[in-house]
């Protein structure tokens, strides 16, 4: 089977992962990213630029849109997965115009709903559309009739995995307390209640316009893949803090810290008694003070951490890998 990707090919995107998988799984796979597609034409660096700035603009979209409709007259796939929110409903139509109405197009969104921005694909016309949280794709069948469906997010036994620590890793990730992703005032208010621990935060660079104590933790080091498993491996504790507008679903870092046997305390939401077993597998908090109270408690026990963080990994790479994920989606979209 032919399938086509859509979307920022990147360590750790959502678009790599599934190109990964696919591949794994013995498909053929055409990779279309728009950073890799501008690279082809003349004044990329100024245009590309310019498309960052203002990447909603119709006219600038449709420059990015002409070369993904041109990938795909090439490849001729069986099916597109699509994970660029801003591939907006007049690209779906010439697509179909360009592959027949035979090969389906679908959506997957690894993201909380709050970063949809213009929602383009709740105007456009998919077989079906994938969304992480619940919440939003009753929300989205029950009120504007879509073909959504819940697909959590997964991790990826090539990259997490127990990694075995060299001296030099333990030297380098080693601390009480991690966590990696972006920064907002969210997730900075409630972390600084570790201001004065051995934390280490890793991820893109800071917004200038943050101010926090944590700055002093901020490592200015992005890691991703068997790097973010030896970091998560090599903290006594991985905290996962979910975005606030994160409703019903759960976050990829879950699936990250679990796959790679990390010991994670992470913020509670219903679906993750549904993909873990509470205190057995993944421990939660519901609070700030009961976060602090856990992590000063499970600091002292590396027993039970131990414990908890085999039993997580299991379950991962058991039940909730990128190969599972894509099983059931392609199930779904190839019956549309």
């Amino acid at each position: 089977m032919k399938i086509s990707v859509i979307g920022k090919q990147f360590s750790d995107s959502l678009a790599h992962n599934l190109s990964f998988t696919l591949k794994q799984m013995g498909m053929e796979v055409q990779e279309i990213d728009e950073d890799r597609a501008f690279e082809r034409i003349p004044f990329r660096r100024r245009l590309r630029s310019i498309f960052a700035i203002a990447e909603s603009h119709p006219r600038l979209l449709a420059v990015r849109d002409r070369l993904i409709h041109r990938e795909l007259a090439q490849f001729k796939p069986h099916i597109v997965l699509n994970t660029y929110r801003d591939w907006g409903p007049r690209a779906i139509a010439r697509a179909r115009d360009v592959l027949g109405r035979t090969a389906k197009i679908a959506f997957l969104y690894p993201d909380a709903f709050a970063n949809l921005a213009r929602m383009f694909p709740l105007g456009a016309d998919y077989d079906a559309l994938f969304f992480k949280d619940p919440f939003g794709v009753d929300m989205f069948r029950s009120r504007l009739g879509l073909n959504a469906h819940y697909l959590p997010e997964a991790c990826n036994p090539s990259w997490h995995f127990p990694v075995e620590l060299t001296p030099e890793d333990r030297a380098r990730y080693g601390c009480d307390l991690t966590t990696a992703g972006n920064m907002y005032y969210y997730r900075a208010r409630l972390l600084s209640i570790f201001e004065g621990y051995d934390l280490k935060l890793y991820g893109p660079p800071l917004p200038k316009w943050l101010e926090s104590p944590l700055r002093a933790n901020y490592t200015h080091v992005y890691v991703s893949e068997v790097e973010k498993s030896k970091a998560f491996r090599a903290a006594k504790i991985t905290i996962n803090t979910l975005h606030p507008t994160e409703i019903l679903g759960v976050n990829v870092r879950a699936f990250e810290a679990a796959g790679c046997g990390a010991f994670q305390i992470a913020d509670w939401r219903p679906e993750m008694e549904t993909m873990f077993r509470i205190d057995e597998e993944i421990v939660v908090y519901r609070s700030r003070d009961e976060l602090k109270e856990k992590v000063d408690y499970y600091l002292s026990r590396p027993e039970q951490r131990a414990k908890i963080a085999e039993a997580g990994c299991r379950r991962a790479h058991g039940e909730h890998t990128y190969r599972h994920r894509l099983e059931h989606a392609l199930k779904i979209v190839d019956g549309c």
